[in-house]
């Protein structure tokens, strides 16, 4: 009797909201958009690994919790603090919820191959979204099922788009717009490569941890949601690689139009992984597969200058709003920790560090600070590191055990709290609470 109290009394409210939201002049207040603490893979829809926040002013370890596989991608953190994370696991969940304060587990779930490549993308009402083999979900809060997508392809790279839009491009090279609360097709799909089929939705997942042929989009594009244009690396197999704006605003009528803006297929040595744009979104920067940064002109694709890093990244690099560029980490090697200040049609290097190498890419927030998983060859230590981004100079370290190789970001939470995720699928956390233990149990 209960129970029936509860559903009639919770169909009221939905329906009182219904018709709220109905009467109201102006419902954009509903609309679904990156506004959460870290929206997804690498921050918000600009790929930008730039959050506008302040600094904890302080942070102790809190916790850690093992994922029982390992990870490649940072996790998504919700504006009310709850951790949205992947791991590739042999049994059990392959996707879990924890919260930030504690480490606990909200709840998990095991999806199709393919998940454990990309971080849910979460808004800021905290519904998540998720993409398989043939298939782009929505999520709410307490796991259920929203919505569903069908595909040509497993839609591994998703960006909220604006007005009340999702943006999803399969590993297959499909890209679709969704309606985000529906999930209804907002616009008609494109392909990026020639003849993407749905026969083998899966077919090629393997590839794309590695840019591998099969896998011709292997990362996700960074969005201009205020133009409404979408970059994308894409590279089909045997040909070259190469970037593409794609426009995805209304000519007319109700529906948006998905339309080739430019391409640029003559970059030396082609184009790798995923692009990262401006804060301005006037500059659109690439990895090459010849080991150069580029900067390239977001509203004609015109080159503005190029760099040699001396090592190949498919990562983008974290863009802050004053210019600073930090290229993404080369992975455990012995190349020195940079960052780049773009000064329009040149580039010039604002630091140096030797000490230390990058195993993780760079996140940046507001007052000239970074964070970043860095080796210290000296003490042979791996640490989370937060520093000046004009300097390069140290602030606060935290020691990590000396077995991480790798970690695959610094996601930041609502309050300045760090989220780090290991090679072997450790989550750490970093927040202004007491540390409540080394571990958190089921």
């Amino acid at each position: 009797m209960r129970l029936r109290r509860r559903a009639l009394t919770l169909g009221a409210t939905m329906a009182a909201a219904v018709l709220l939201v109905s009467c109201s002049p102006d419902d954009t207040w509903v609309y679904a958009d990156d506004s959460a603490a870290w929206p997804g893979m690498y921050g918000d829809s600009r790929n930008n690994s730039y959050a506008d926040r302040d600094a904890a002013s302080s942070l102790v370890p809190a916790w850690d919790r093992a994922l029982a596989g390992p990870n490649t991608v940072p996790p998504a953190i919700s504006n009310r603090g709850t951790v949205s994370v992947t791991a590739r696991t042999e049994t059990g969940c392959s996707t879990f919820s924890l919260e930030l304060t504690v480490g606990r587990k909200t709840y998990c779930r095991r999806d199709a191959p393919g998940a454990d490549l990309q971080a849910p993308v979460v808004d800021q009402f905290e519904y998540t979204y998720l993409g398989i083999p043939g298939w782009l979900y929505s999520f709410n809060p307490d796991n259920q099922v929203r919505w569903r997508y069908p595909t040509a392809g497993a839609p591994l790279w998703i960006k909220l788009a604006g007005e009340n839009t999702v943006l999803a491009v399969t590993h297959l090279g499909q890209m679709v717009l969704v309606d985000s609360h529906d999930g209804v097709a907002a616009g008609a799909a494109i392909g990026l490569v020639p003849k993407v089929s749905a026969d083998d939705n899966g077919g090629g997942l393997e590839d794309c941890a590695k840019n591998g042929p099969r896998c011709p989009v292997s990362g996700p594009p960074a969005v201009d949601t205020q133009a409404q244009r979408a970059f994308v690396v894409v590279a089909p197999g045997g040909s070259p690689s190469k970037i593409m704006a794609v426009d995805y605003g209304r000519t007319g009528g109700s529906r948006h139009d998905l339309r080739y803006a430019w391409e640029r297929t003559d970059i030396a040595d082609g184009v790798i992984g995923s692009p990262a744009l401006s804060a301005d979104r006037s500059r659109l920067y690439v990895n090459l597969r010849s080991g150069k940064l580029a900067a390239l002109d977001a509203k004609t694709g015109a080159t503005e200058w190029i760099h040699d890093l001396g090592y190949q990244s498919s990562t983008p690099p974290s863009v802050a709003p004053g210019g600073i560029v930090i290229p993404a980490a080369p992975g455990l090697q012995r190349k020195p920790f940079i960052a780049l200040k773009d000064e329009g049609d040149t580039v010039r290097e604002t630091f140096k560090r030797t000490d230390v190498a990058l195993v993780s890419p760079v996140t940046q927030i507001r007052g000239d600070i970074g964070y970043a998983v860095v080796r210290s060859w000296a003490r042979v230590q791996t640490q989370l590191l937060e520093f000046r981004t004009d300097t390069g100079t140290t602030l606060r370290s935290f020691d990590l055990p000396d077995s991480v190789a790798s970690a695959s970001g610094v996601s930041i939470g609502p309050d300045g709290e760090l989220v780090t995720v290991t090679d072997d699928g450790t989550v750490y956390a970093f927040t202004s609470g007491r540390r409540t233990g080394d571990s958190v149990a089921e």
